[in-house]
């Protein structure tokens, strides 16, 4: 690292970042501070606040690049699948891998509730959409006789329940034992509510296919 006012602001901000990650990494958010971030980058608390309106947006910040990072990694599990089932599989394997493997700032984008006027809850609800929005692909193909916002329902209640079994792993501290079970029950809730969507999807079928023949089979009525 340079010396003080060596760097950018651009630069700082990046260092800052990177910083405020290790140190939620290693010791939660209730380990981080101001004043931890600027000792360690080397610069004043005053420095940081003149890149940062104040910690929340700094955590802020760090819960985007979380999930932008959870993004891609969701992506690249879906990489070699071409099957729905199979890509839906994948993301949720991979989305409990990412949880558990980043217990700290995967918690604090769910759980972070800034204090400050200017910054809403909302202030990353699209990078949110964007991860939703793999679901939705993926069961829009299983459902074609859905609309979309049927597939945005179902899409939420699906992760929903993946993302409460990530929880569950975390809180509950399984033994390395104990992760095979975890990964099974993940495996097990997305299969089974597919299992169901199928049933759904064919009986709507079967119902407009029979509804196509007795309308066929209807005998047109004639005027006298």
């Amino acid at each position: 690292m340079g010396r003080r006012g060596e760097h950018s602001k651009a630069e700082i901000e990046a260092m800052a970042l990177e910083a405020a990650e290790s140190i939620i990494e290693n010791e939660g958010y209730p380990g981080l501070s101001a004043r931890k971030v600027a000792s360690a980058i080397g610069y004043t608390v005053g420095s940081l606040y003149f890149v940062f309106k104040n910690l929340d947006e700094l955590v802020q910040r760090v819960n985007g690049r979380t999930l932008d990072q959870l993004y891609t990694t969701l992506t690249e599990a879906m990489v070699d699948c071409r099957v729905p089932q199979t890509c839906l599989l994948a993301l949720g394997s991979a989305y409990l891998d990412y949880a558990t493997r980043h217990v700290h700032r995967w918690r604090m984008v769910f759980e972070h509730q800034p204090q400050s006027e200017g910054l809403p809850l909302e202030i990353h609800q699209d990078k949110m959409y964007r991860l939703f929005s793999l679901v939705e692909d993926q069961l829009q193909v299983l459902a074609t006789r859905r609309s979309r916002e049927e597939i945005t329902v179902a899409a939420s209640a699906l992760w929903s329940g993946v993302h409460g079994i990530a929880i569950m792993a975390i809180t509950r501290h399984l033994r390395s034992e104990d992760e095979q079970s975890v990964r099974n029950l993940t495996e097990h809730l997305i299969s089974h509510y597919l299992d169901g969507l199928s049933v759904q999807e064919s009986d709507a079928q079967t119902g407009a296919e029979e509804a196509g023949i007795f309308n066929a089979n209807v005998i047109p009525s004639h005027s006298q």
